[in-house]
């Protein structure tokens, strides 16, 4: 079932689990323990080395222009000009020791990046910075490379221990440009030790905060900070994590991860002193699950919290409208802060098939840091995690902040996400399933060409995977497919109506596109997206938490420009005349509207073929039919009378070349821009849900006649194609329909009149208004046209013309 609230909206065959899933899950505390203190194990060994990088790093626009919504950039990956490698081991006992430092002028902090060449044992790591604070963390055998824990200043020293040397190189250093300890939260954010004036939930945020955690990781040349949440789960005292995929969402930057505990204030006041007690873990997480249709990620940490630690409980229900709640997160980075509001609506943010809770908060806000943090409500004196934060509505620029509260906080729902997570934090053996869950459990699996996955050729008939279930609530089907060459891939289910959820990953099974509904039909998903060769997966789910049942898959790659050219082109010197392409598959249709000796006359190229050159070139065809307002309409004839070529260069230019009755005309084509110029993509579906209306529209049962759509912001530039009594063709225009409050378009209708077609120079045309026109979308494929020329109404049902595999979806 889709849903249309933009934060920017069957058959069950129950398969039953080993052990019923917990609906809810109390907190806990973590074991007891004695807290370590961190000394170096070589602390008068001299440094073997250094590593530096001298030249100042300004701090990046990246760093410095923030996006609305998404992890709070604070740093940057420099790479060394060559790796430098640990060169000098000194035995102590037990092993041996390597001691150097790393540094990079003018850095507010830093990390280093080790690369590891086959590493057989496990090696201890130890830095230090600025503060004086010592480090450790444990880097697993097999490692391939590993970030150290984050310290203070511009030099990090760096002591590694293993049982034998170790080949390990310094390859990049994390370049902080902005102090992750810098105090910079909205005044209007709560620090963690203001009172709400209610004591119980006091003293339940007192608990929960020991759940909390700000993440440091390293993703796409940056580094970046969000907030997560450590989750009591059956495997207690195991250390699973939650947090937002759009924070981490790939195994690389989920073992960047460092975290950083029990971060907060000594005070309400906002420049009260830092609390003692803060604790790094550094050595990475492991990722378990992510999902971008729900924006959460689970996490796993290798080794147990640190002491002091409480996991939190959680609830799977799902939360009604005007439920109190509690959130608790690191916003801008800052030491923690509460914030408290109520639940306000369902929303769905673009790009996401899945609705969010949305929340208005009373006290506090959140802000960029405070993504993947926890949405809690009080259930029997203890905060219940609900959801995991994505990001905000975006009603006025710049979204929530302290002078916008207009805003809404948007959550993860925790009800969608429990269930998919639900095999992996349960003791229980998990139930039989027909496909993988997740990227990872193929990454290392051959690839089977008559199995789960495939090698995706350039081919019209699509692939088929028949007989798919969803086996049980939260089931997620994996499919792998490798692409030989650049393609435009569709990927749909289809038979058994099950409302399906799908998206196309990368290679690191990183999200890339998702879709709920493709078409008003059903309730399958559909998705059209060009690729790059590589290797990239399919993931189904199911909509409804609990829902289960049987889906046919389909992949197809299609063959066609990267650029689809469906727009109205002209020359700006020679206004009055212009051609409308529709392009769909390797095929263009493309009416050119002009002049002859006598008037108004149209012409089509209706079957074009894509020369090797890439220019689309056909048989130019002139028709002639029944008046407009004949009914039943019928009769149209199509005559040959010379050639069209098409040639496009880039996105915004093309030449034209056609012979109508053996003259020829040359002419140079742009994009006709006239409000904000749409892009069209690729879609392989009927477009009930588009929103742009750019393209070829008719009616099935009246061929020969016909209407081209350019729709650039609120304007829709009509262009009517039909016959006047006698047979003749004509054109009409709608060059300034206005989109009214009932949906509708709607304008004068002209009529005009210009030089010969092959006139030069070209002479400016006129243009008399003969009417009026409407278009009336009743959705993306469906509309009613209505128009009156020369004092009589004709008014047609139309849809859009399809004559290729994948055609255009403009917005």
């Amino acid at each position: 079932m889709i849903r249309r609230l933009l934060a920017w909206a069957s058959v069950f065959l129950a398969v039953p689990l080993a052990a019923q899933a917990a609906s809810q899950m109390p907190s806990r505390e973590a074991p007891m323990r004695e807290a370590a203190i961190v000394t170096f194990r070589a602390p008068s060994l001299a440094l073997t080395q250094s590593v530096r990088l001298d030249a100042p790093l300004e701090k990046s626009v990246a760093a410095s222009a923030q996006p609305v919504n998404g992890p709070l950039r604070v740093a940057d990956v420099r790479g060394l000009p060559k790796a430098a490698p640990v060169e000098q081991w000194v035995a102590i006992p037990g092993g041996f020791v390597a001691r150097f430092d790393a540094s990079s002028a003018l850095a507010e902090g830093l990390r280093v990046r080790l690369d590891l060449a086959a590493l057989a044992d496990a090696v201890d790591v130890r830095v230090q910075g600025a503060d004086g604070v010592i480090v450790s963390m444990e880097v697993q055998p097999g490692s391939t490379s590993a970030w150290t824990p984050w310290t203070e200043g511009s030099v990090q020293v760096v002591e590694v221990f293993s049982r034998a040397p170790q080949k390990i190189a310094v390859g990049a250093i994390l370049h902080f440009t902005e102090s992750p300890l810098a105090k910079v939260a909205g005044s209007c954010t709560l620090p963690t030790l203001c009172t709400t004036n209610d004591a119980a939930l006091d003293a339940a945020i007192v608990q929960r905060k020991k759940s909390m955690m700000r993440i440091s990781f390293v993703e796409n040349g940056g580094g970046f900070l969000c907030t997560a949440t450590l989750i009591n789960t059956e495997r207690f005292p195991a250390g699973f994590v939650l947090t937002a995929n759009h924070c981490i969402n790939n195994a690389d930057s989920a073992a960047s991860v460092t975290s950083l505990w029990f971060y907060e204030l000594s005070g309400c006041d906002a420049a009260s002193p830092e609390a003692p007690g803060k604790v790094q873990v550094a050595g990475g997480m492991q990722l378990v699950l992510t999902n971008a249709n729900v924006d959460s990620t689970l996490l796993l940490m290798p080794g147990t919290p640190p002491v002091g630690a409480t996991y939190a409980g959680w609830n799977a229900a799902r939360l009604s409208n005007g439920t109190s709640i509690v959130s608790l997160s690191h916003p801008t980075g800052d030491s923690a802060r509460l914030a408290l509001g109520s639940t306000s609506q369902e929303l769905r943010i673009v790009g996401h098939p899945i609705d969010m809770y949305g929340v208005r908060f009373t006290r506090g806000i959140i802000q960029g840091g405070s993504s993947g943090s926890g949405l809690f409500t009080l259930t029997n004196g203890s905060l219940q995690l609900r959801g995991v934060l994505s990001g905000t509505t975006i009603r006025h620029a710049g979204g929530m902040s302290c002078t916008n509260l207009d805003e809404e906080a948007l959550y993860g729902r925790f009800d969608m996400f429990h269930p998919e997570i639900d095999q992996y934090i349960r003791n229980a053996p998990q139930a039989p399933d027909d496909a993988p869950n997740r990227p990872q459990d193929l990454f290392n699996t051959p690839v089977d060409a008559a199995g789960a996955d495939l090698a995706l050729n350039l081919r019209t008939a699509p692939v088929a995977f028949d007989g798919k279930r969803i086996d049980y609530a939260g089931d997620l089907d994996t499919y792998r497919f490798i692409l030989t060459a650049s393609a435009v891939v569709s990927t749909w289910t289809e038979g058994p109506n099950i409302d399906t959820v799908g998206a196309i990953l990368d290679s690191r099974g990183v999200h890339l596109e998702s879709d709920d509904d493709a078409q008003a039909a059903d309730n399958h998903f559909g998705i059209t997206r060009r690729l790059d060769p590589g290797t990239y997966y399919v993931q189904v789910g199911h909509f409804e938490p609990a829902g289960t049942g049987t889906y046919n898959l389909r992949i197809r790659a299609d063959n066609v420009e990267a650029t689809n050219h469906t727009a109205l082109w002209w020359n700006a010197a020679e206004p009055g005349w212009g051609l409308n392409v529709n392009h769909q598959g390797n095929k263009v249709f493309a009416t050119l509207f002009t002049y002859d000796a006598t008037g108004p006359m149209w012409l089509v190229m209706s079957d074009s073929t894509l020369a090797a050159d890439g220019a689309y070139q056909g048989t130019l065809l002139r028709t002639t039919g029944p008046a407009f307002n004949t009914v039943p309409f019928s009769g149209v004839v199509a005559t040959a009378v010379g050639t069209m070529r098409i040639a496009f260069s880039g996105t915004n230019s093309a030449s034209l070349t056609y012979t109508f009755n053996g003259t020829q005309v040359i002419k140079s084509l742009t994009r006709q821009e006239f409000a904000t110029l749409a892009e069209c993509s690729w879609s392989a579906f009927d477009r009930t849900y588009a929103r742009n209306f750019q393209d070829l529209w008719y009616n099935a049962a009246e061929p020969g006649w016909g209407v081209n759509l350019t729709h650039q912001g609120n304007k829709l530039f009509a262009t009517l194609f039909t016959y006047e009594a006698g047979g003749r063709g004509t054109w009409l225009v709608m060059s300034d329909g206005t989109l009214g409050t009932n949906g509708n378009f709607s304008g004068p209708l002209y009529r005009t009149s210009g030089p010969l077609f092959s006139a030069s120079p070209w002479v400016a045309a006129t243009a008399t208004q003969v009417g009026t026109m409407s278009f009336a979308p009743s959705n993306g494929n469906a509309a009613t046209l209505s128009y009156t020329f020369n004092g009589v109404t004709v008014s047609k049902q139309v849809t859009r013309q399809a004559f290729a595999n994948v055609k255009p979806l403009c917005e």
